[in-house]
């Protein structure tokens, strides 16, 4: 009797050829466009340049207004470039949310990879500490904050300790959760000034 496994081998079969390498990492093309416009020695510099000459009652209000600004467009230019440039992470996350639903997946995935992209492109750390992902929330934190330290350099200890730099983040956030549409409370219950690290929340409402 022949060996059936033997012949079955010698017959012809097609292989498969990927036509591209998939990639889960970051567009390094990307991160660079990012980090040109808000790199935080660039972010800083222009700070100081927006409260150079000012009381500190001034100046803090000018900071508040500045950072929300700067946030805004931040977000924005990340959620711009993200959009154009995908990885396989996020694919097969839009993938399942064409298979299951608009909604589902949304949060937390699609917010926590804005965040990610905005965060990875301007800080220097490798990798966001993402505390919780879960359908209902999603929290993460921010270590020994690159643009924190730039603020103190620039305006001095007391002055970053005022935290106007929150306002970077938060409206940041804003932006990529009206982005995805998704209804959210979006809150910050540890700062660098006191804990030694920043600490954000969203919650879905």
């Amino acid at each position: 009797m022949s060996d059936y496994f033997a012949e079955l081998k010698k017959q012809p079969y097609p292989v498969f050829i990927a036509p591209k390498p998939y990639s889960f990492d970051l567009n390094e093309d990307m991160v660079q466009m990012i980090r040109k416009d808000f790199d935080p020695n660039k972010v800083s510099d222009a700070f100081a340049a927006a409260i150079k000459g000012k009381s500190k009652a001034e100046a803090q209000k000018t900071a508040e207004a500045f950072f929300k600004d700067m946030g805004e467009k931040w977000m924005r230019k990340t959620i711009q470039l993200g959009d154009e440039y995908y990885d396989r992470t996020i694919e097969m996350v839009l993938e399942t949310v064409d298979r299951q639903g608009k909604q589902f997946m949304i949060f937390p995935h699609v917010l926590q990879r804005y965040v990610e992209i905005a965060y990875l492109a301007t800080q220097d750390f490798l990798k966001v500490p993402v505390t919780l992902n879960n359908m209902e929330e999603l929290a993460y934190r921010i270590p020994k904050c690159a643009l924190y330290k730039k603020i103190g350099e620039n305006a001095g200890e007391d002055f970053a300790k005022l935290m106007t730099c929150k306002d970077y983040c938060l409206s940041a956030l804003a932006v990529a959760q009206k982005q995805t549409n998704v209804d959210v409370l979006i809150d910050q219950p540890a700062t660098t000034a006191k804990e030694g690290f920043c600490e954000f929340t969203m919650h879905k409402l």
